[in-house]
């Protein structure tokens, strides 16, 4: 895979409402780069990924945050345009945090 220029987008809350329902606040968003690559057949299915996911790698030192479940990221994908996608769980990271490594399912644009 090619190093890619990508996007982190985070959404939080504000607080809560008089029901207890979060109040979004704006998202923050941090660049990034890495990699976006296709699990293969065999190890998707030992370990019980979806075959529509992708793991998204990304540099630990191009990164101004730690990605977290949830977060979307932006970056190239098969067609060669940005697509977005939704961190599925704990990314995995590596002792140094020279990398983060993300299992991801495309989604709609959030914005």
């Amino acid at each position: 895979g090619k190093l890619r220029p990508g996007v982190l987008r985070r959404e939080s809350a504000s607080g809560v409402d008089q029901y207890g329902d979060p109040i979004p606040a704006a998202p923050l968003t941090f660049t990034f780069e890495g990699i976006r690559d296709h699990y293969s057949k065999a190890f998707a299915a030992t370990a019980g990924i979806p075959t529509t996911d992708v793991r998204i790698l990304i540099i630990g030192g191009l990164i101004a945050t730690t990605p977290q479940q949830d977060d979307k990221l932006r970056i190239v994908g098969d067609t060669g345009l940005q697509v977005w996608h939704q961190v599925r769980g704990k990314p995995e990271v590596d002792p140094a945090t020279a990398t983060y490594v993300c299992q991801c399912f495309e989604i709609p644009d959030p914005t």
